[in-house]
């Protein structure tokens, strides 16, 4: 499999960011990114998806209603041609118009704290009912580090050091997801959501946090049984494929490089990776490979079915259903989310 990194969730001055499209590609270059995927609040720019250099960047966008209150569910389109704001005040309508004209789309933030100081609302994904979209957004960076803000003082410390706070996806969109995928197929994401907004506070100013912090964080590693050619057409089509798909997993490649991290089922003379499903002949055997030594943990039905400090991890199951990968390492002391695969489906 070709593995390649991205950045999913971002803003541009489009919206609310503070970098254009040529600004940010190159930010994401330097980064050592192989794609990105801009989407801009409420807004779909045309014209700006192609190579820049070797940096892929396409443009999708983030539709919400800007007139609801208490603000809630924001929904991460990919892969669209024409704009569907015009639908945001119905969940459900974003989601079809999306679907209609061949495009998909994630629930982005789906849980949120946010403390009164951080003067930041609290973005929810609240209905529930909806169906059709490909799955969740579940670790978004700049979404749990406002969750770590009670004051000044410790604002002020975070700003510059914000590694020390971030911790791992939100456990309440853990549990949710679990529970979704009891129901069916739902892949999962990982977003930066940076802005770079810049903040001042007297004579000291800074971005909080800059697209070459945000570029090194929360990242989603896609895998591809083809390699990228450089035509847009066919690379644009491998990364949504693999996103939609499930063939990814989320990694916080600041606090230690995911590359090559894999999990693969066996069952019969079959074998799946993350994302696809595995008829059970008798059981089915679990193998997770990791890059560096971490806490492997296989989650089945939400529940810790086995666990092994180290780089591998083998697992018998004799059970259907979704089984997916959680890895954590330490990092400033604590013990931090490292990887999140997507499901493999035994069915």
């Amino acid at each position: 499999m070709h593995e390649y990194i991205g950045s999913i969730h971002l803003h541009t001055t489009a919206s609310d960011g503070t970098a254009d499209f040529e600004e940010v590609a190159h930010l994401a270059s330097q980064a050592g990114l192989a794609f990105i995927i801009a989407t801009d609040h409420n807004v779909l720019v045309t014209g700006k998806d192609g190579w820049y250099g070797d940096l892929l960047l396409l443009v999708g966008e983030e539709i919400h209603d800007i007139e609801r209150v208490p603000e809630a569910n924001h929904y991460l389109a990919f892969n669209i041609k024409r704009e569907v704001a015009q639908h945001a005040k119905d969940a459900q309508a974003v989601i079809d118009a999306v679907n209609a004209q061949g495009g998909f789309g994630f629930l982005a933030h789906p849980f949120e704290h946010s403390t009164p100081f951080s003067g930041e609302p609290e973005i929810n994904w609240v209905d529930w009912q909806v169906r059709g979209y490909a799955g969740l957004e579940i670790w978004n960076y700049m979404s749990e580090f406002k969750a770590y803000l009670p004051n000044l003082p410790q604002a002020f410390f975070l700003a510059y050091f914000p590694g020390v706070a971030i911790q791992g996806p939100f456990p309440e969109t853990l549990r949710k997801w679990d529970e979704l995928l009891g129901e069916s197929r739902v892949a999962a994401i990982g977003g930066t959501d940076v802005h770079a907004t810049v903040h001042t506070l007297g004579p000291l100013k800074r971005a909080i946090h800059s697209y070459q912090h945000c570029f090194r964080t929360v990242r989603t590693h896609i895998l591809s049984s083809q390699p990228f050619n450089g035509k847009l057409e066919h690379d644009s089509n491998l990364v949504y494929q693999a996103l939609k798909t499930g063939h990814a997993f989320v990694a916080y490649d600041l606090i230690g490089d995911s590359r090559g991290f894999r999990f693969i089922a066996r069952s019969g003379n079959k074998e799946a990776i993350m994302g696809e499903e595995i008829a059970l002949e008798g059981e089915a055997e679990f193998e997770v490979v990791s890059p560096l030594p971490a806490l492997l943990r296989l989650v089945h039905r939400g529940k810790v079915v086995a666990q092994k400090r180290g780089q591998t991890l083998r697992y018998r199951a004799k059970e259907k259903g979704a089984y997916r990968v959680g890895a954590y390492r330490r990092y400033l002391l604590r013990r931090r989310g490292w990887v999140f695969t997507n499901p493999i489906y035994v069915i």
